[in-house]
């Protein structure tokens, strides 16, 4: 029982340390999240990075910044999906597109985009409103990997039909079908869309 009690402490030193270090190095702070579920995800870093100590993980994060790449995602966690909460979009269409109208141009921010569902949700709804062609969507995420996701504008084709049934709850004006086009099993969203997106 005191080994597992020696273990545990000496993870949560460990755990400490590393969020420390990846603060100093890499200037991502991670010391304020969730421990018990942020420990989780670094439990499953390690085994796939081949650690048996977090302390063999942070030499390698710190050594070698691919690691840390990789470890981001691990660390953020990329569950997204195309107007995902249709009923917070339909909102959006009946409560603030009348007052958007009034504006000469926008600028939208998207924070923690993940893998882009949410900022093309948001292009589609504003251009089926009329108003993307004096749109600016900014989409930021804190993962490189992700934001590489969401600049390609590519997701599997087996994921339409959920969010084809999540754009038409939204109260779509088009179909989704319109701004894609399907190749090699992915939908690749319309250029015109992303060309809205920075």
């Amino acid at each position: 029982m005191d080994a597992e009690v020696d273990a545990a402490a000496d993870f949560d030193v460990e755990y400490r340390l590393l969020l420390e270090a990846i603060h100093l190095a890499y200037d991502h702070d991670f010391r304020g999240y969730a421990a018990a579920s942020l420990k989780r995800r670094l439990k499953a870093a390690m085994r796939s990075f081949g650690c048996r100590t977090l302390s063999h993980l942070q030499d390698k994060v710190l050594r070698d910044p691919a690691v840390f790449a990789a470890l981001m995602d691990y660390l953020t966690l990329q569950v997204s999906e195309m107007f995902r909460d249709p009923s917070y979009f339909l909102s959006l269409r009946h409560a603030v597109v009348p007052l958007l109208r009034t504006y000469p141009a926008l600028e939208v921010w998207v924070a923690g985009c993940s893998t882009g569902e949410e900022a093309y949700s948001l292009a589609i709804l504003l251009h089926e409103e009329g108003l993307l062609a004096r749109s600016l969507l900014y989409a930021t995420d804190i993962n490189t990997t992700a934001l590489q996701k969401a600049q390609a504008g590519m997701y599997p084709i087996q994921r339409m039909a959920r969010f084809d049934l999540n754009h038409q709850q939204s109260g779509a004006r088009s179909s989704l079908a319109d701004h894609y086009a399907v190749a090699h099993g992915h939908a690749a969203f319309d250029k015109s869309l992303a060309s809205h997106i920075v």
